[in-house]
């Protein structure tokens, strides 16, 4: 329930004390998923505890994206279809989307909705680019305005009149926050993602996504910062950026190999990050699988799964689920040389039969 505000300031106690958490049992699945070796039984026991979570995975496991012969009708076969980093992205965009449903449906709640998925998308493409895990990276775009969020699903009207504010007198943002609620969405951030026991590499996105590059190699918070700021760029800012950072910019600070992935005309990207964004951004119907480069061609989109939208179908990109590739066994190289092996012998024994 969002609570009310009184004009004093608040604490940054009172404020995080107001901010609900995500449902425990996503904690306690992303907790599992975190070990670097995940134990099967645990997740698999965790995700069939809570009914939803479970119909989701199933759900997935079970769409065209896989084209299974068989269909997926247990949590444990689904989790052995998906994978853990499948299932995690999974498990981190479930939350998400359900954790957003406890905002009124504003404004503020669809510019901070469409800016967290415009950065959950560039993420996961910045990643693929830079050589780092896509799907990792795609759900620290998911979770690195988590503070955000959290401030506006708790102070929903409240929030929106900060982002007036910040819009109207052309403030920072994170000092139009602290001064209303007494904490940025920062520091809220990382201070839930701290309480929530989510992973630490969560922790530090969510505190210093804000942060400019230190010049350190290409990695998991340059990767954040860099998608933040491009989504800014591109149309889905909050409120307008104090200053304007061209897209050339942005695009200069990024290696060689991610630059070359990334069109050099702004509007091309523009045009295929819309669609995989520009969509119903409260029920998060799933966009096409839109790779974010160069091309002359619209993206083809990917039919949702049947019954996808009336059950709340999540933001998560079609391609992450994408079945991997089967080459048909006879175009197996090892195959064929076996097969040729097999067919020298038969002739250089018929020969050897036909000169007896």
């Amino acid at each position: 329930m969002a609570v009310q505000l009184a004009e004093r300031p608040l604490t940054k106690e009172i404020v995080l004390a107001n901010i609900p958490a995500f449902p425990p049992v996503v904690l306690r699945v992303l907790d599992l998923l975190s070990a670097e070796h995940p134990d099967m039984v645990a997740v698999v026991r965790e995700i069939g505890t809570d009914a939803t979570l479970s119909a989701q995975v199933l759900r997935v496991a079970n769409s065209p994206l896989f084209g299974l012969t068989a269909q997926v009708d247990t949590v444990h076969r689904a989790v052995i279809t998906l994978g853990f980093v499948h299932i995690q992205s999974l498990v981190m965009a479930v939350a998400t989307s359900n954790y957003m449903k406890g905002a009124l449906k504003t404004e503020a709640l669809e510019k901070c909705w469409r800016h967290t998925l415009a950065s959950a998308v560039l993420c996961r493409e910045l990643a693929q680019a830079a050589g780092l895990p896509r799907d990792r990276a795609y759900s620290f775009g998911l979770l690195h305005d988590i503070g955000r969020l959290g401030l506006l699903v708790a102070f929903p009207e409240e929030y929106a009149a900060v982002l007036r504010a910040a819009d109207r007198d052309a403030i920072s943002l994170l000092d139009a926050e602290k001064r209303r609620f007494g904490i940025d969405h920062c520091e809220a951030g990382r201070s839930l993602v701290e309480q929530w026991k989510l992973p630490p590499e969560f922790c530090i996105i969510a505190g210093r996504h804000h942060d400019p590059p230190s010049g350190a190699p290409f990695d998991s918070l340059t990767v954040a910062h860099l998608a933040c700021r491009l989504a800014d760029t591109l149309g889905y800012a909050v409120v307008p950026p104090l200053t304007e950072v061209p897209y050339a910019e942005i695009r200069s600070q990024l290696p060689p190999a991610a630059r070359e992935h990334f069109p050099e005309d702004s509007g091309e990207l523009e045009e295929m990050l819309a669609s995989a964004v520009n969509q119903d951004v409260l029920t998060a119907e799933p966009a096409a699988p839109a790779r974010l480069v160069a091309s002359s061609s619209a993206p083809s989109r990917t039919p949702l799964p049947e019954g996808a939208a009336s059950s709340g179908w999540l933001p998560v990109e079609a391609s992450m689920f994408a079945p991997p590739e089967i080459r048909p066994l006879a175009w197996d190289p090892s195959v064929l040389l076996l097969v040729a092996m097999v067919l020298l012998a038969l002739i250089a024994g018929a020969c050897c039969l036909g000169n007896v």
